[in-house]
């Protein structure tokens, strides 16, 4: 799918989605801290409640101790009020361990005086005052420190604690209230957002058919000439589906087409190309076959002549420098059908392993009188000692041949000729003939490989083409170039053989 449409279609839900998820988040990151400062501060109030819960019933079971003392006068209900005082000790402290506010710890620091005050007044009363007036002492310890010191402020203490959790219930009523219209804004956000992003997408899916819808058009339009009428109203996927693979079976006919016609044109480059074979060589043998064809009606007239009758034997009539010159045009032919063989059924290549310098030296050698006599001379160096390779002999030295007397052909002024051969890494071994004629027409470049493309007036344009062939047969490339300083250069390159393969 397109890149842009992909985004521009999910841009939108990607967008109200981490919006979503921010919200999402930050709701759960405000409750989580609501509840972490409400917990605990739920937890005093509870705390202190139930201490000063205990202890409010701790002073009033002391009282009613008292009273009961005061009713029968049996002074074992004094001695029991003592047994309250660790249990009250214990729960003041709870409670002042819990009072949060400066009120809470108020009270409690009253009820803390009051607690010691009747302890300490209890024990004296129990202690020095005699039997007559014990009674009295005791109503007054509880009108004047038990009742208005201990039970009064405890008592607020805990309307206190109370007030408190009313109050932290309520703050916790209003944060829930809060969170359901939170959560439902959330909710309906949510949905608000899933349609704003299901119009969105459609909306880019829509103007996306209609582009695609324009382009099916225009290639309808051109696909009617070939293949027919093809009709698309662009309602819906159904129906750019449906065109699409119409459209896939009506390219898939094209295809055919053309691939027929490549195989048409193909064909007639082949008999192009024999035509021109044919032409080619119906003009390289008629030159010989003239010269034959006048050497034998000379020597027919020359025996008709000397009274031998129609039937006589005609060599007598020949020289023996018409012999040689119809030994010459024969050995033409024979070399002419031979490159024409080459070139339309190349022989498959014998490759052996084996040093290359060897054959290059024959084949220099070979040509050495010829280069002498055209007033040239042969330098071959080589900085590849031994140059191993796998090659067919002989298609080597038939190369290196042509490119030599191609060579000697441009240079019909004389001059020198060098074949260079060394390694490239140890992948490649590379041989080069460079020349000093005229150089490559700029024109043909690399169509000098072409078949029948020559630059000679009698050649026939097959060698160079049958020598790249050969190379490639090989693993190897064949180019040619001009020189910087004149001239031309033909480069062979073929894959190098270990050292070892020769030693083996």
């Amino acid at each position: 799918m397109n890149r842009r449409l992909v985004i521009r279609m999910t841009a939108p839900v990607v967008a109200i989605s981490l919006l979503l998820l921010a919200l999402g988040v930050g709701a759960a990151w405000y409750v989580a801290s609501w509840q972490k400062r409400f917990s605990p501060e739920l937890q005093f109030n509870v705390s202190g409640i139930r201490a000063g819960e205990e202890l409010e019933i701790l002073v009033r079971e002391a009282r009613t101790r008292l009273d009961h003392f005061l009713i029968t006068g049996d002074r074992k209900y004094l001695e029991q009020v003592f047994e309250l005082r660790t249990e009250s000790e214990r729960w003041l402290g709870e409670a002042e361990r819990w009072a949060t506010t400066p009120d809470e710890q108020q009270r409690l620091v009253r009820v803390r005086r009051g607690h010691e005050r009747f302890w300490s007044e209890l024990q004296r009363i129990i202690g020095l005052v005699p039997a007559d007036r014990l009674p009295d002492e005791v109503r007054s310890l509880i009108e004047k420190v038990l009742v208005p010191q201990v039970l009064e402020p405890a008592h607020e203490y805990l309307d206190l604690t109370e007030d408190e959790v009313t109050a932290s219930i309520a703050k916790n009523q209003v944060f829930a209230d809060r969170l359901v219209y939170g959560l439902l804004l959330l909710g309906t956000c949510g949905s608000a957002a899933g349609l704003v992003a299901g119009f969105g997408f459609a909306r880019g899916l829509s103007r996306s058919l209609i582009q695609l819808s324009v382009l099916i058009r225009a290639t309808a339009g051109r696909l009617e000439e070939g293949v027919g009428p093809i009709t698309f109203s662009g309602g819906d996927l159904g129906e750019l589906e449906a065109v699409l693979r119409l459209i896939a079976d009506r390219v898939g006919a094209i295809v055919e087409r053309l691939q027929q016609r490549e195989r048409d044109y193909l064909l007639a480059e082949q008999l192009a190309a024999v035509g021109q074979l044919a032409a080619g060589m119906a003009h390289e043998l008629r030159n010989p076959l003239t010269s034959m064809k006048l050497l034998v009606q000379g020597a027919q007239a020359g025996a008709s002549g000397e009274g031998g009758g129609a039937d006589a034997w005609a060599a007598p009539g020949l020289s023996s420098r018409d012999l040689s010159v119809l030994e010459e045009e024969i050995t033409r032919l024979e070399q002419l059908v031979q490159s024409f063989l080459d070139f339309a059924q190349p022989p498959k290549p014998e490759k052996r392993a084996l040093d290359v310098l060897p054959l290059i030296e024959q084949t220099l050698a070979f040509v050495a009188g010829r280069a002498a006599a055209a007033s040239t001379r042969i330098e071959f160096t080589s900085t590849a000692r031994p140059a191993i390779t796998s090659v067919d002999p002989g298609q080597f030295r038939q190369v290196l041949l042509n490119l030599v007397l191609n060579a000697l052909d441009a240079m019909a002024g004389g001059g020198a000729i060098t074949v260079t051969l060394e390694r490239e890494g140890e992948s490649w071994l590379t041989l080069r003939v460079l020349d000093q004629g005229s150089g490559l027409p700029a024109a043909l470049g690399e169509r000098i490989f072409d078949p029948f493309t020559t630059t000679k007036e009698t050649g026939l344009g097959l060698g160079l083409s049958i020598c790249r062939r050969i190379a490639a047969a090989h693993g190897g490339t064949l180019t040619g170039a001009n020189r910087a300083g004149g001239g031309a250069v033909f480069t062979l390159r073929l894959p190098a053989a270990q050292v070892a393969v020769l030693c083996s």
